[in-house]
């Protein structure tokens, strides 16, 4: 169907299937024309690393490798360092346990790993946007029924969360060249 066999199961499930298209790049800072082309070689073999938190078939840690505010490249080529990817949210238990002051920081705005919606202009549906890991957003969505600001998407295509339960699902847009705080998912 699609997906590499290497990537099915574990941890793995569902990466690399939907990946952005080639005209979601981004625009500003250290985010000009880049765009996410990192892919998990392997797990961490069922152990997470020292200072990861183990959830599902997936290890997680906030980090601040290189501050508390670094933009959304630096976060992702972090957390591409750790062998993952910034967090991209799979279900609601998924979502409450990294919101949960085990991984994240309360009161503060975390990167998802989530941005890019090609087409422009406003969406609130994040539905619309691509994942780093190459999950398929319009699956889920449907099991989140998130919410994104409406704003001009196309100028702030970075997708942030604040662990506050109203703002839990209601995402706000970023330009990816401000800092943010990173909290990483790697494949068990």
């Amino acid at each position: 169907s699609g997906i590499n066999a290497e990537y099915r199961g574990g941890g793995f499930a569902g990466y690399y299937q939907r990946m952005a298209p080639e005209n979601c790049r981004g625009r500003h800072g250290d985010m000009a024309n880049w765009r996410p082309t990192f892919r998990s070689a392997r797990s961490m073999g069922g152990t997470c690393k020292h200072g990861f938190r183990k959830y599902n078939g997936k290890c997680y840690k906030y980090l601040e490798d290189w501050g508390a505010g670094i933009s959304f490249r630096k976060a992702e080529t972090l957390c591409n360092m750790n062998g993952g990817h910034l967090y991209v949210p799979n279900d609601m238990a998924e979502h409450r346990f990294v919101e949960s002051n085990q991984v994240a920081i309360h009161h503060a705005w975390h990167w998802l790993g989530i941005w890019c919606f090609p087409k422009g202009g406003e969406s609130r549906n994040p539905a619309e946007f691509y994942t780093v890991t190459g999950e398929d957003m319009r699956v889920i969505q449907k099991k989140l029924n998130a919410q994104a600001d409406p704003i001009d998407n196309h100028n702030r295509p970075c997708l942030l969360f604040h662990p506050r339960h109203d703002r839990s699902l209601k995402w706000h847009h970023q330009h990816g060249h401000e800092g943010q705080r990173t909290i990483c998912e790697v494949p068990l």
